[in-house]
Order: C-alpha cells, then sequence, then structure tokens
C-alpha cells in the first residue's frame, strides 16, 4: 500500500490532468495541496522513480498506468465516502470532503463495494428496498402499528435535521406506534412518541429487528 501522501498526491493530479486536459505543473499540484513547490517537487520526484508518474516537459508530470489506476481508485473511494457523509449522516459537505480525505486511505476496496451497494439500495424506489444484513428493508411509511425496527439510513435527511435531534438516525430502534389517517406515522424513540409526515416517512429506510 502507497504512505497516504502519495495517493493525495495521485488524486490530485488525476483531479487536475482530468479538469484541463493536459499534464500537471508543479504550480498547480502545489497549489491543490497547499504544500510549497519544493516539497510538491520532492514527492513528485520520488512517484516519478516508483513509475505512478512520467516526465511531461518542464516541471509538468502525467499519470502512468501504474499511477493512474491507483488515481482512479482512491477518487473513487473519496467520492463514495463523501457521498455517504452528506446523503446519508447529514454531514457538510466541506467537512465530509475533508473527513473523506483521512477515511480514504485506510478503508478496503470490498468495503467501498459493500457501501456503494448499500447506498444504491437507499436511492431505491419507495417501498421494498431488498435486504440488508439478512433482514427485510423498507421505508417507516411500510410498517404496521406495533412494529419494532431499526433506522437503516435517511434518504436526503438533510431536510430534515431535527430528526437527528429527536434521536431518529441510523442504528436507532423505533416502534411503530400509530398509523394516522393521513398517514403520518407516530413511533417511539427514547421513551418519546414523535409524529412524523408520511413525506419523511417514506425517506426513512428501516430493516426488522433480529
Amino acid at each position: 500500500m502507497l504512505p497516504s501522501t502519495f495517493e493525495d498526491y495521485l488524486e490530485a493530479i488525476l483531479t487536475i490532468t482530468e479538469k484541463g486536459g493536459q499534464p500537471a505543473t508543479l504550480d498547480e499540484i502545489a497549489a491543490a495541496l497547499d504544500t510549497g513547490k519544493e516539497a510538491a517537487g520532492t514527492t513528485v520526484s520520488s512517484l516519478v522513480e516508483e513509475g505512478y508518474l512520467e516526465r511531461a516537459g518542464g516541471d509538468a508530470v502525467r499519470l502512468t498506468g501504474k499511477g493512474s489506476s491507483v488515481a482512479s481508485q482512491v477518487a473513487r473511494k473519496h467520492r463514495v465516502l463523501q457521498c455517504f457523509l452528506t446523503e446519508m449522516l447529514g454531514v457538510d459537505e466541506d467537512a465530509a470532503s475533508k473527513e473523506a480525505c483521512t477515511l480514504e486511505h485506510g478503508i478496503s476496496d470490498e468495503t467501498i463495494e459493500r457501501l456503494s451497494s448499500y447506498m444504491d439500495g437507499a436511492q431505491s424506489p419507495p417501498g421494498r428496498l431488498g435486504r440488508c444484513r439478512g433482514h427485510d428493508v423498507c421505508t417507516l411509511l411500510d410498517c404496521k402499528e406495533g412494529d419494532t425496527v431499526r433506522v437503516a439510513m435517511m434518504r436526503g435527511h438533510r431536510r430534515h435535521r431535527r430528526l437527528l435531534d429527536l434521536g431518529i438516525f441510523p442504528g436507532e430502534i423505533v416502534q411503530i406506534r400509530r398509523k394516522l389517517p393521513n398517514d403520518s406515522v407516530v413511533v417511539r424513540v427514547k421513551g418519546c412518541d414523535i409524529a412524523i409526515s408520511p413525506e419523511i416517512a417514506r425517506s426513512i429506510v428501516v430493516e426488522s429487528c433480529p
């Protein structure tokens, strides 16, 4: 496994070259990584020696096939992690990007694949959404009175920050107390009864408890 600093450089160079369509210059690399040009030059030289980059005239470099493979892999991890943090957990976009930069270096490819598949299920149409961890998965709106379920994820729940304040977040156990005539759902969480509109209930994906 490459050092995280090397992976950051390859990811940054991939972004620069994809955006401009030209090899990345040392100034662009240093600016993207918020580091000095001399430090950037030292790391770039090491990556050239290791075969991840090749010189492209002057102080510009481009990714080799080997470097492009690593950079693409790291960039995908970043995208999946940032998406999960923002869309599923409601983390601020800038903060999520910084967290993703830290997490992307230690997380395995298998875990990223599982996380990506998990989020794909969360974006499916309302109703039955397949299976999660061996249990049937559905939205809160699909539940019946008396059901006890676990919150699996919340689709687009950045619009519903109040739910987080009330204790409804992924992993929390909730009990369906009543289904009202207007399709609102009354749930009990942490000893309190909370009425949830059908629109919001439809966005909360739950799974049956073991």
